[in-house]
């Protein structure tokens, strides 16, 4: 009765999980910003260029500065390869209906062109109502001290 238990409990959850993941990125900033750390787990470089507005930018976490092509692309043609990610602590605050700002911590495991890389980093994300749907338009990664 208990192994029933469990596994009906184990499936409650891992529905409710694939519900949230469901939400339109397009009209929700929170499913915005997971969206986005998805594709880059994913190495989804095509998702990842639908979710970034035109003049996207991000500072990574050593302080560069990438714009949406070169990311996008990087991710697209395997030079950014995220093997494990996770996303922690998030916060969503949203401003007037169109901007927000998602905020939260980001484990990753990795390389970019070969270099290696294992941090966490705290992470903002800022979002915008563009044409009635939500774009990040820009990222910055700051590393955490450990």
């Amino acid at each position: 009765m208990n192994y029933v238990f469990a596994c009906l409990v184990a499936f409650v959850f891992s529905t409710t999980g694939f519900a949230q993941q469901t939400t339109d990125p397009s009209q929700d900033p929170t499913a915005l910003g997971n969206a986005f750390f998805k594709s880059l787990l994913d190495e989804d470089g095509t998702t990842l260029g639908k979710l970034v507005a035109s003049d996207f930018s991000m500072i990574s976490y050593d302080g560069n500065t990438v714009n949406g092509d070169l990311l996008t692309q990087g991710v697209a043609g395997g030079y950014v390869v995220v093997e494990t990610a996770t996303v922690s602590n998030t916060q969503t605050r949203q401003y007037n209906n169109d901007s927000a700002v998602m905020t939260g911590n980001w484990k990753a495991k990795g390389n970019v062109q070969g270099q290696g890389f294992d941090t966490t980093v705290t992470f903002s994300v800022l979002c915008a109502k563009q044409s009635g749907s939500w774009k990040i338009v820009n990222v910055q990664f700051t590393p955490l001290r450990q």
